[in-house]
C-alpha cells in the first residue's frame, strides 16, 4: 500500500514560505480594518453613500474598503476614522 499521507496538505509548503506568511498578515490586517470600519459605520447608521460623500470619495471605494479589496492610503484612512470617530493603532502609533 502506498503512503497516501504525503499530499494531504498540498498548501503546507506554501504556508511555510515567508512570502505567504507576509501576504497572510497583510490580508488579515486589511480584513480586520475593513470589519472595524464597517461596524463603526453601521453602528452610526451611516450608509456607504453618506460616508463616501463626507470623505470625498465614491460609494464603490467605500465598498471595496469594507470588503478588504484595497490597500487603504493614510490620508483616506484618516478621513474615515476622523469622520466615524474611531481610533486606529498601527504598530505602536495611534491614528
Amino acid at each position: 500500500m502506498k503512503n497516501i499521507n504525503k499530499n494531504l496538505d498540498p498548501m503546507g509548503k506554501a504556508r511555510a514560505h515567508k512570502l505567504f506568511q507576509k501576504y497572510s498578515e497583510e490580508a488579515r490586517g486589511r480584513i480586520v480594518l475593513a470589519t472595524e470600519i464597517y461596524k463603526a459605520r453601521t453602528k452610526k447608521g451611516i450608509s456607504q453613500q453618506e460616508l463616501a460623500k463626507q470623505i470625498q470619495t465614491t460609494q464603490k471605494v467605500v465598498s471595496k474598503i469594507e470588503n478588504g479589496e484595497v490597500n487603504l492610503g493614510i490620508d483616506l484612512l484618516y478621513k474615515i476614522t476622523n469622520h466615524l470617530k474611531i481610533g486606529v493603532h498601527v504598530g505602536k502609533a495611534k491614528l
